[in-house]
């Protein structure tokens, strides 16, 4: 294997190294080669098998530039080509444009308006789909990520923005890609990669989301520049939908007979979360509320000597370092708020604060993501919903003990009031690792989402770069028509 460093110094292979424009303009006519749906599921899984054969030699490059070490990055890079794989299925099996037939009424009085024939289907959005990948997962969220695979899936060309903090990793996953596409017999641009050096992205990303050619945005990153990614959508003169995934504090709520019962445990797999990357995932606990519970501090000084046992290390990327602690200063230095146990500089923090105050600092205490290991612990947050506010997030975990009737019908009301403010319920566990598979919501309320009808994760996030169209009274004549109406 190449030494990853020289490899990402040396490489000479570029994709797509075109002026933006050009490349979104050709990008846009090749469109109409990718409707054939049986041609689109082999080029998925032909970009998978490419990506499996250079498998050792991306993750090394990755493991480089990211500091995240070859056992982090293996499972990463099997979500990355399982879920090409998995949206390959989902073209072939044809379900996911939903299919619909409402037939004219026998009665015509029976029908609401005129009694017409109708059918409907998700057909893909005319353009491009440009992708701004994650700092945090250069594989699963990156240049093939769930985002390309999908949108490549529904049948729209993508333009991928490169991510400053893993140019190398990035360059060499869009030139595999890009030459299993051509082999697969698809112009390698149906999959551009545009390069980033990180010195002007923010124009370079007002540039791409303004273009003709553009139909939709997915991002993966912060809330500031998700905002304003959505901001630039909604603002062109034909707006277009962005798909941003945000900022996320992913709140935890233990009841007190679980906390009674198996705090240690609960503690264990807490610790176990928080340092898991080092603290860098969307899905990471931030914020774990103990209901009706007054000893608070005693909970938050036992995990922060767990999490005293992660040794500091190198973050993702300078930028995410000093993110973190900045995020980590802001809600230290709210009203009331403590830094709990002598955390080692660089290393994991543990804050804590009673639920009075956090409930009257909502925008700094409650809502400020430390993306990161960082953790603040509320103590004695009796609530049961309904005067209880939650930021919008991806997760949130409820946990509480099966056999303790109060801790059951605590829980109960907590959910029922709709407070929980989460795209994924979790009971009794931790809420990181998202399985891929239809039934997961990977999106939440703002701010975790710019768009809480949608899912990031799953057979359904093609639906994102999709649109309904309904076909009435079609004749016969028009049973063979591109988007085949009859066809179900």
């Amino acid at each position: 294997m190449p030494d990853a460093i020289g490899y990402a110094r040396g490489m000479v292979m570029r994709a797509a190294a075109f002026d933006p424009t050009e490349l979104l303009h050709r990008a846009f006519w090749l469109q109409q080669d990718m409707r054939d749906d049986a041609r689109r599921a082999s080029m998925l899984r032909a970009i998978a098998a490419a990506l499996s054969d250079a498998r050792d030699r991306i993750i090394a490059v990755a493991s480089a530039e990211t500091a995240l070490t070859p056992d982090e990055l293996a499972p990463e890079f099997s979500r990355m080509t399982r879920t090409l794989e998995v949206f390959a299925g989902v073209v072939e099996d044809g379900r996911w444009t939903r299919d619909s037939h409402t037939p004219a009424a026998a009665n015509p009085n029976d029908a609401i308006g005129p009694n017409h024939d109708l059918r409907s289907r998700l057909v893909p959005l005319r353009g491009v789909v440009v992708v701004f990948g994650a700092s945090n997962f250069p594989l699963a969220y990156g240049v093939c990520g769930g985002d390309t695979a999908s949108a490549l899936a529904a049948g729209c060309p993508v333009v991928v923005k490169e991510h400053p903090a893993h140019r190398a990793t990035g360059r060499l996953i869009a030139d595999t890609a890009r030459a299993a596409i051509k082999a697969a017999g698809f112009d390698p641009d149906v999959l551009g990669y545009i390069e980033d050096d990180g010195t002007n992205s923010a124009e370079l990303a007002k540039h791409l989301i303004e273009h003709w050619a553009v139909a939709a945005v997915g991002f993966t990153g912060s809330l500031a520049v998700g905002t304003a990614l959505h901001r630039l959508g909604a603002n062109r003169e034909r707006p277009i939908p962005v798909f941003a995934e945000m900022g996320s504090v992913n709140p935890s709520v233990i009841f007190p007979a679980a906390l009674a019962s198996r705090g240690d445990a609960i503690i264990d797999q807490l610790a176990a979360s928080i340092t898991q990357r080092f603290g860098q995932q969307c899905t990471c606990p931030g914020i774990i509320f103990l209901h009706s519970n007054r000893d608070g501090r005693s909970f938050a000084e036992k995990l922060a000597a767990k999490l005293a046992q992660t040794p500091p290390r190198r973050m993702l990327s300078p930028s995410v370092a000093s993110g973190f602690e900045r995020a980590v200063t802001i809600v230290a230095g709210a009203r009331d708020v403590t830094r709990v146990g002598n955390p080692t500089p660089g290393g994991p923090v543990v804050l804590h604060c009673v639920g009075s105050e956090a409930l009257a600092q909502f925008e700094t205490v409650l809502a400020t993501e430390m993306f990161g290991p960082g953790v603040l612990v509320v103590d004695d947050a009796g609530y049961d919903g309904d005067s209880m506010e939650f930021p919008g997030s991806l997760t949130m975990s409820i946990w509480f003990d099966p056999d303790s009737p109060d801790d059951v019908a605590a829980a109960r009301r907590f959910l029922d009031n709709g407070r929980f403010g989460a795209g994924r319920i979790i009971f009794n566990g931790i809420p990181t690792g998202v399985r891929v598979c239809e039934s997961m919501t990977h999106g939440g309320p703002w701010p975790a989402t710019n768009r809480p009808d949608s899912t990031a994760v799953g057979p359904r996030a093609i639906e994102r770069w999709c649109r309904w169209v309904s076909w009435q009274n079609t004749p016969s004549e028009f049973s063979a028509f591109d988007d085949r109406p009859h066809d179900f």
